[in-house]
């Protein structure tokens, strides 16, 4: 299993060290979890992360900025409509198997619906439905790549993770 991370989170987050993907990183190195961790400032650079992990057999991508009801947003504060963010993908070779969204809001059915416009989109996406705080993703992440690591990255052990994670965490997930 190989995980690439993209952070593309605010200033004030940076300051604070408070970035989900320095957390997801440190962890899967501690489970000897192969991944690359990217700090995409950008679109452009969340684009090219995107691409790396695709062209490098990454099969999970987790994205960690920040979003809401109708998209994310990228440390240079651009926001993108699920629509946008799922174009990333268009001119891909693939979609990653998972994708783990660690973004407020990051499950929300206008992303799965942006994906099924797409002909490339990932088997399985992982996220919060609600706005949660740092604490709690890096619980329910510890969790989650915790049974992909024992168990393999399929939509089983998804399920797994989601009910220990909305038993434990919480129930937006």
């Amino acid at each position: 299993m190989k995980v690439m991370i993209a952070e593309s989170s605010y200033p004030n987050d940076f300051y604070r060290r408070e970035l989900d993907g320095n957390s997801v990183a440190s962890l899967l190195n501690t489970i000897s979890v192969e991944n690359e961790l990217r700090y995409v400032l950008d679109f452009k650079h969340l684009k090219k992360a995107i691409s790396e992990g695709i062209d490098k057999g990454f099969q999970i991508l987790h994205l960690s900025c920040h979003g809401d009801e109708s998209g994310i947003a990228l440390a240079d504060n651009h926001q993108l409509s699920w629509d946008d963010f799922a174009l990333a993908f268009h001119n891909t070779s693939a979609a990653p198997q998972v994708l783990v969204m660690s973004v407020c809001c990051g499950a929300s059915s206008g992303l799965g619906k942006a994906f099924e416009k797409q002909a490339n989109r990932p088997k399985i996406i992982f996220g919060s439905t609600e706005a949660l705080d740092f604490s709690q993703y890096a619980v329910a992440w510890s969790i989650l790549y915790h049974r992909f690591k024992t168990d393999g990255p399929k939509r089983t052990v998804a399920q797994v993770a989601l009910q220990q994670i909305t038993a434990v965490v919480h129930a937006s997930f």
